[in-house]
């Protein structure tokens, strides 16, 4: 004979995750659901230190089941000592600062990485919340730039995947010693500002040698340091125009003379070299006589001063229209001096 039972039957439990529990255990979640089955109660009314306590068990293998009463239980730095064993410093501290849902679980290991680098602890220790984005940013720079945590936390994903595609490039044309020590300078930056110059200066290599050696009023500046001295002197745009120099297309010099000039020259398919342009201090234009002796002394380089070889082409071809009229050399000459 059966005895019958009145009353209500409680739901079965499941090792599913419910919907919010994949929303705050992410990538966990299916492992938390193992050891706390639905409704996930206990994990999900713990606090968001404990919860990241679990998350970061996970991420490490470690048998978080076996563990579950004293990660949720008693204090936290005790719970730390049995889910990890040896921890850094500061992680107690961090983990209530590091949002309401789980990170993915690179993110955690890395942090972990820098709570064990001073510098990046010290950052970590004063920041108000410890951003994932950012720590998972910093897996996309070079390995010697991946403590740089205020550097992580002041860029976009781009700029890092551009700085570790600089490194790459600066690799392949360099070596790999020379990308190594350009990351670790890189790394030393303290604002974007100052991070982004240190890449382009690196990333472009020194000018081709002159294409002529200069003479007692021209000195070539055949160097980017060169480049950006004398802008600074002139009070120009000069170091903008490495690109040009690296690539040979620009040759640039100083006309010492009273007053100086900057110069540039620039390769011409017909002409070989010309003067594109020739500025004094703040791009102001150069007197008749100061045009003159630079003029003399280009041409015994062999540099061409006069009509660019394109216009010269322009005029011979049959399409170019009866409307184009073909410039003066004098028009040429005023837009080479700034005129």
């Amino acid at each position: 004979m059966f005895k019958l039972f009145s009353g209500v039957v409680p739901a079965p439990t499941r090792a599913e995750p419910t919907a919010l529990l994949k929303l705050v255990a992410g990538q966990f979640a299916a492992d938390v659901a193992r050891i706390w089955p639905e409704p996930h109660t206990a994990f999900l009314t713990a606090t968001s230190a404990r919860r990241h306590l679990v998350c970061l068990a996970l991420a490490l293998a470690r048998d978080v089941e076996s563990l579950a009463d004293a990660i949720l239980r008693g204090r936290l730095r005790a719970a730390i000592e049995r889910a990890l064993g040896r921890a850094p410093a500061g992680l107690e501290r961090a983990l209530g600062r590091m949002g309401e849902t789980a990170w993915a679980g690179e993110a955690y290991r890395r942090l972990l990485d820098l709570l064990s680098d001073a510098r990046a602890a010290k950052l970590l220790r004063h920041a108000e919340a410890i951003d994932p984005a950012a720590v998972a940013r910093l897996g996309r720079l070079p390995a010697p730039m991946q403590r740089a945590l205020s550097l992580a936390v002041l860029i976009t994903d781009d700029a890092a995947t551009a700085v570790a595609e600089a490194a790459g490039a600066i690799a392949c044309r360099s070596g790999a010693a020379a990308a190594d020590a350009a990351v670790r300078r890189w790394a030393e930056a303290e604002t974007e500002t100052a991070l982004f110059e240190a890449v382009r200066e690196d990333l472009y290599p020194e000018p081709p040698p002159p294409p002529f050696e200069g003479t007692a009023k021209l000195r070539p500046l055949a160097t980017k340091a060169a480049m950006r001295e004398a802008a600074r002197r002139y009070n120009n745009c000069l170091a903008t125009r490495v690109t040009h120099a690296v690539g040979g297309f620009s040759a640039y010099y100083e006309w010492t003379g009273n007053p100086g000039a900057i110069v540039e020259i620039g390769r011409d398919a017909i002409f070989g070299w010309r003067l594109e342009e020739a500025k004094g201090p703040n791009n102001d234009p150069l007197d008749a006589e100061t045009r003159a002796s630079l003029t003399a002394e280009l041409g015994l380089l062999g540099v061409h001063v006069g009509r660019s070889g394109w216009q010269l082409e322009r005029a011979l071809c049959p399409d170019v229209g009866r409307g184009w009229r073909l410039p003066s050399v004098a028009e040429d000459l005023a837009e080479v001096f700034g005129d």
